[in-house]
């Protein structure tokens, strides 16, 4: 069990993106300075930062000096070796802890978590050669997805294979490390949930979240999700067995597929907040990021998390920066949040924007006629 930390202690975070900057935001309102690792000098938390160190994620000298310097340690990414947390927590709390990381940066560990706790995903095996390939598909069948076994930002690379002959355009993957093959779900909707759990073993859920890709990257979120209740309820059941057994404090997150049936498939366990619920930024009740800073902290969270007005909300990278400049003049009731990084950087988020509405399916179009 976390004990108090009170205001005015550092806390330091491993990793800079925007999950990173949102959670800085959050504990220095709330009184807390902040520690950064990460290699980009201009990442998107480092001007929020008390101080940043950087360093890549595989050097441990440089996650002893965090630990030097930090009085707590939280993570906003899984890249990093679990034997440098394992090392950090002997001289300092690391809340969310090293089964979560474990867990989430593994995808077979993570399966195997899902199903010793009969929790419903792919059907999968774990891939080493492209023999082992051949042999899989004859029970997966096709279609199917070949993905890293990290599940890090870095190893995002994945070959979905229709028939025999795709399976040599997997030789590329299958040489950065053990992969997973997994059945491909027709899928109807990808769905996310938000858990936050306190030192005490509360656990809250955020409302049910319906996401978008584009170009494999998240863009874009729908909360609540257009599902039936039966499912929303199915989806928060899934979520507790997971916070339940997992031992960490803070926010997680569930990215679960359902289909046209209702069948739900948890796909990842993601170890920290998820962008998916940057939108919570724009509540006036309790964003993630400060459920997260509360939860690791030792501070009180409320008996429940109120379900918001209807919402989409958007990501917006470097080339839509100047068109999110110029709503931002002209919509009065639309809610923008703008980051800092890297301008040459054209693909990472540069900020989001939250629309609050009752008609989802104009706005959407809305926000992609102007190029949002």
């Amino acid at each position: 069990m976390i004990e108090w930390i009170q205001p005015g202690k550092t806390i330091g975070i491993v990793g800079g993106g925007s999950v990173a900057r949102l959670l800085a935001l959050s504990a220095k309102k709330m009184g807390y300075k902040i520690g950064l690792l990460d290699p980009d000098p201009i990442c998107s938390a480092s001007s929020i930062a008390d101080w940043h160190l950087r360093a890549e994620l595989t050097n441990e000298k440089a996650f002893r000096d965090l630990a030097l310097k930090s009085d707590m340690v939280i993570y906003e990414t899984e890249a990093f070796h679990t034997d440098y947390l394992r090392m950090m927590k002997r001289s300092l709390p690391v809340p969310q802890g090293e089964d979560l990381l474990a867990i989430s940066q593994d995808r077979v560990l993570q399966k195997a978590f899902l199903e010793s706790h009969s929790i419903n995903i792919a059907p999968f095996a774990t891939i080493v050669s492209m023999d082992d390939v051949r042999e899989s598909v004859q029970s997966i069948g096709y279609p199917c997805v070949l993905k890293a076994n990290r599940t890090d930002e870095r190893y995002r690379q994945h070959t979905v294979l229709y028939d025999d002959s795709d399976i040599e355009k997997t030789e590329d993957l299958l040489n950065s490390g053990a992969s997973v093959l997994e059945a491909w779900i027709p899928f109807e909707r990808e769905l996310c949930i938000a858990i936050v759990k306190d030192s005490s073993g509360k656990i809250l859920t955020y409302p049910v979240a319906e996401m978008m890709y584009r170009q494999d990257k998240f863009f874009q979120s729908i909360v609540p999700a257009r599902i039936d209740y039966e499912v929303q309820q199915e989806v928060t059941r899934i979520a507790r067995i997971v916070a339940e057994n997992i031992d960490f404090q803070g926010v997680i997150a569930l990215e679960i597929l359902t289909t046209s049936t209702g069948s739900l498939y948890v796909n990842e366990i993601v170890g920290h907040p998820h962008q998916a619920y940057h939108y919570t930024t724009d509540w006036a009740e309790l964003s993630q990021y400060e459920a997260h800073i509360r939860a690791v902290c030792g501070w009180s969270l409320p008996e429940e998390i109120k379900t918001p007005s209807t919402s989409v909300m958007r990501l917006f990278n470097q080339n839509q920066l100047e068109e999110a400049y110029t709503q931002a003049r002209i919509q009065q009731d639309w809610k923008f949040t703008f980051y800092q990084g890297d301008p040459e950087d054209i693909y990472t988020e540069k900020g989001h924007l939250t629309v609050q509405t009752d008609h989802i399916n104009q706005t959407v179009t809305l926000l992609s006629d102007i190029g949002m």
